[in-house]
């Protein structure tokens, strides 16, 4: 039930009360008409105390449901976060791998010119890169 629904619910449960007390405290004072005036005082204070301490039980129930409410949500964005951490966490580790790959295919491209050179002609840098990727398709393999 939403909180609307609840205090709908709630709020007709406390006019029921309402309505209950009215009708207790008129029989409360038909019944004590003919009995000594202090008794009916005390029987009308431990009538209305012993209402209102309903009235106030049933609120608490309306503000602990709401509250139940409120706490049920909170899991969910908290289990929403923890998923999105986690992927957040997966795709780091897969960014962090195809970095170190990127670092040796690097390390591979700059051993592959350090030991050929790079070329002055148009003919000479072709060569320079067939060699590169031959090498570092070499040590690929390994």
């Amino acid at each position: 039930m939403s909180y609307k629904t609840d205090r709908r619910f709630y709020t007709a449960l406390l006019k029921i009360f309402v309505v209950l007390a009215l009708v207790g405290v008129a029989l409360l004072v038909y019944t004590s008409l003919t009995s000594d005036p202090s008794t009916m005082m005390f029987s009308l204070i431990a009538f209305v105390i012993s209402v209102a301490a309903l009235v106030m039980t049933t609120l608490q129930s309306l503000t602990i449901s709401r509250q139940l409410r409120i706490t049920e949500r909170a899991i969910e964005l908290v289990r929403e976060a923890d998923d999105q951490l986690e992927a957040l966490a997966r795709e780091d580790k897969k960014l962090s791998r195809e970095i170190r790959q990127d670092l040796a295919l690097d390390k591979q491209i700059v051993e592959a010119l350090e030991e050929v050179g790079v070329g002055t002609t148009s003919e000479e840098r072709h060569h320079v890169a067939r060699r590169i990727a031959g090498r570092i398709q070499q040590r690929g393999d390994k």
